[in-house]
């Protein structure tokens, strides 16, 4: 009965050589190999015909197309899409953003050329790259470089009690939504020792990053700081800030007061009421690592840091970014205002 298997091995084609060369025929050398009359004429007709064929050449010849079959990698190193992505990532792109971008563009909404290509594709190829200064820089670039994942513990409460908090279960369901725009999360990042630090402020609609410099964690300094940059805001776009329970908001309502805005409060050790501006935090780490100062940096460099963040396409906008998403807003409210009558003033006499 002839065989079921398909590859014929260095022995196999040994003996078709010997075979031909002592002049069986083609039939003769299957039942011999118990193979099929067709599999042996294949074999000889693919390496040159009976008057040339070599076992060993057969063999040689088999392997290399062997290793060319199969599925190919996309992100072969040295390719114009290997480059594109590894750009992509020294400018703080996530694999996914990457991803998402690419599917967004090829959708029509963006004009694009190319192949797309999936996150777990782009990881596999980052961390399928030999060791060396290539491959440290670019796990380097991922959000999460570190060998273990998992949470830090809890450790005790060191911030001060405030006053006259409103708990974040009173603010508006528009809020929740995040339908309607206008409702901010802030927070600091702090420098090593807690010594200096940086304030974040995200609209939860867009993602939009404001970050603002922070002489000092006084809570006079925070609430003067972070009112001069939420006023620089059109007022239809700053209505509710949600903030931690940390002591450098003592002075909140000076702060609703001077913005006009709901000051809103997290519950202590519940940082996903908080999630958008939890993960920008995270995100800024890349740029100041935990442990050094963050004194040195004025609003020009923070400023930059914003626009790298704002200018990423996000998965949760649909791979837009924030600047166009935040931008349209500017618009329409410009608009509006155009739009808006003036009350007219009557004269008396």
């Amino acid at each position: 009965m002839l065989g079921s298997r398909r590859k014929l091995t260095v022995h196999d084609r040994c003996v078709v050589e010997v075979r031909l060369r002592d002049g069986c025929g083609i039939r003769a050398i299957a039942r011999e190999l118990g193979r099929s009359a067709g599999t042996i004429s294949e074999e000889i007709a693919r390496h040159g015909g009976a008057s040339v064929y070599g076992g060993q050449a057969a063999a040689a010849q088999a392997a290399v197309a062997h290793r060319r079959c199969g599925r190919k990698r996309r992100l072969g190193s040295g390719g114009v899409l290997w480059d594109e992505v590894v750009r992509l990532l020294f400018l703080g792109w996530s694999p996914e953003q990457i991803s998402g971008r690419r599917k967004r563009m090829e959708a029509g909404v963006e004009q694009s050329s190319g192949v797309s290509v999936s996150h777990e594709a782009i990881y596999a190829a980052i961390y399928a790259v030999p060791r060396g200064e290539l491959r440290r820089e670019l796990i380097g670039c991922l959000r999460q470089d570190k060998p273990m994942r998992g949470r830090k513990p809890k450790g005790s409460e060191r911030r001060g009690k405030l006053c006259n908090i409103t708990n974040i279960r009173e603010r508006p369901e528009e809020v929740e939504g995040r339908l309607v725009p206008g409702h901010w999360e802030g927070d600091l990042i702090l420098g090593a020792g807690g010594a200096s630090a940086i304030g974040t402020l995200v609209e939860r609609t867009t993602r939009f990053v404001v970050l603002v410099p922070m002489a000092t964690r006084k809570a006079e300094v925070v609430a003067s700081a972070f009112a001069g940059a939420l006023n620089a805001i059109p007022p239809p776009l700053r209505k509710t800030l949600t903030y931690d329970q940390g002591k450098e908001m003592a002075q909140h309502e000076r702060l609703a007061l001077t913005t006009g805005m709901r000051v809103f409060f997290a519950d202590p050790h519940a940082p996903w009421q908080r999630g958008s501006n939890e993960n920008t935090n995270g995100l800024l780490r890349q740029y100041f690592p935990k442990g050094t100062s963050l004194a040195a940096f004025d609003q020009a460099d923070l400023d930059t840091v914003a626009n790298s963040l704002n200018t990423r396409p996000r998965k949760t906008l649909d791979f837009a970014t924030p600047e166009e998403q935040f931008t349209k807003l500017l618009a329409l409210h410009a608009k509006a205002a155009k739009h808006t009558p003036t009350p007219s003033v009557r004269s008396e006499c």
